[in-house]
């Protein structure tokens, strides 16, 4: 890791902030704020939208001007929108009429800004399978009116070891679209086809004027694996999957060591990858 870095991007749940807490570590807060004072970019490239993203940074609002959310498909740099690969409606609206007529219980999750909405003919199954992120929505609707949507994921009623197959089937059914289980849970996010957060660094790098070179990513998990091939400055944590581990081409401390802050203030302090295995 060179002192020549110049932008740090990290993926959220489980790389930044330990799954089922809420809010950015203290210790890693301070880090980001002090790169990003350095005249840096911060970069989280995320899943999440930007709008739960922001509620996750809290007061370290710098450490989310810049980033790519939704997996890559809503990229902002200082604060301004750059790109915005949107998912067809009228394609999301057959998916969730799979969802609806061939599993015993999954439904897609519409984000639309703050609001949560799930997208199901079958509002009842919800009550059988209560998702943190179903239990987050304000309603359910049957049919999408606007033509495109920003950010869309599938919850499951199936244990995460189950989700892969559900993954696979939606891949062969809807070739447009790439499903990807985000870590060990029950959820699959939707994605248009071959776009990755892999794309949304490059589109950073493009607003920004930088080479590969300058790029330093973290990862945890399987949708991180495109991300932490193409960056070859790229690091997982050892908590992450197996498959994250070994896409990265070295491995930090375990995300509640706050691995990422220590990524930070190695930078910060010009030492040579202190964390290579």
């Amino acid at each position: 890791m060179a002192s020549g870095v110049c932008l740090v991007v990290s993926d959220i749940d489980d790389t930044l902030i330990p799954r089922g807490t809420y809010g950015l570590p203290r210790r890693t807060s301070a880090a980001i704020e002090r790169f990003v004072a350095s005249g840096r970019h911060f970069a989280p490239i995320t899943g999440r939208s930007r709008d739960d993203a922001l509620k996750m940074f809290g007061d370290c609002a710098a450490g989310c001007a810049t980033g790519a959310f939704v997996n890559g498909q809503v990229v902002y740099v200082d604060g301004r929108l750059v790109r915005s690969e949107l998912l067809p409606s009228a394609r999301l609206q057959e998916v969730a009429d799979y969802l609806d007529r061939c599993t015993p219980a999954a439904n897609i999750l519409l984000y639309r800004g703050a609001s949560i909405h799930a997208l199901t003919k079958k509002p009842w199954r919800l009550n059988d399978y209560p998702s943190q992120e179903n239990g987050r929505r304000d309603g359910c609707i049957q049919a999408i009116e606007e033509p495109w949507v920003e950010k869309a994921n599938i919850q499951c009623a199936c244990d995460p070891q189950e989700v892969p197959a559900l993954a696979a089937r939606l891949s062969r059914q809807f070739e447009d679209f790439d499903f990807v289980q985000p870590g060990d849970v029950s959820e699959i996010d939707i994605a248009p086809k071959g776009w990755s957060k892999a794309r949304g660094v490059q589109v950073l790098a493009q607003a920004l004027g930088m080479e590969l070179a300058q790029i330093v990513a973290v990862g945890d998990s399987d949708n991180d694996v495109a991300l932490l091939e193409y960056v070859p400055n790229s690091y997982a944590v050892a908590s992450g999957t197996a498959t994250a581990r070994r896409a990265a081409a070295y491995q930090l401390p375990p995300v509640h060591q706050e691995p990422v802050a220590q990524v930070l203030e190695a930078i910060l302090a010009g030492e040579t990858q202190p964390f290579c295995s």
